[in-house]
């Protein structure tokens, strides 16, 4: 299934669109919503969408049970031992600079999960302040929220 984005009005004109100025700029325009049941049209609409995507763009899954510490970082132990000195291990977030995140179950990501990807959003980067450690690394980033829910959990 190919998205044509010359085709005639209707949702398919609509989501073509709207994959190709995320594909294009991911970062300046922040983000988008795909509401519905997963199928293969969405499977369409996610493969179209990193496929547009400039040659070596990061498009990564963050499941919606994602730790903290893996979003946004933390102590990476086995280096930390190697060096003797704290090392950080670089979280989603900064991997995904320069790309895009895709949110499944959007609906549902727990409320500090949530906050730190819009701080993210907002600043362009992700701080880390834990395990001792105390860094700023740059995560600019658009996001695909795969919104699953029902009216009432939206």
């Amino acid at each position: 299934m190919s998205f044509d984005a010359r085709s005639d009005g209707g949702p398919w004109h609509i989501a073509a669109h709207v994959l190709a100025l995320h594909a294009i700029d991911p970062i300046g325009t922040g983000g988008v919503v795909l509401r519905g049941r997963p199928g293969p049209a969405r499977d369409a609409w996610l493969a179209c969408h990193a496929a547009s995507m400039p040659s070596g763009t990061r498009v990564l899954r963050v499941p919606p049970d994602v730790a903290i510490g893996r979003l946004v970082g933390g102590l990476d132990l086995a280096a930390t031992l190697a060096a003797g000195r704290s090392i950080a291990e670089r979280g989603l977030l900064a991997t995904a600079d320069g790309g895009a995140i895709v949110l499944p179950l959007a609906e549902r990501l727990r409320p500090e999960v949530a906050g730190a990807i819009v701080q993210a959003l907002d600043t362009h980067g992700v701080r880390l302040e834990r395990d001792g450690l105390s860094e700023l690394r740059r995560a600019r980033f658009g996001v695909v929220a795969l919104d699953e829910g029902e009216d009432d959990e939206r």
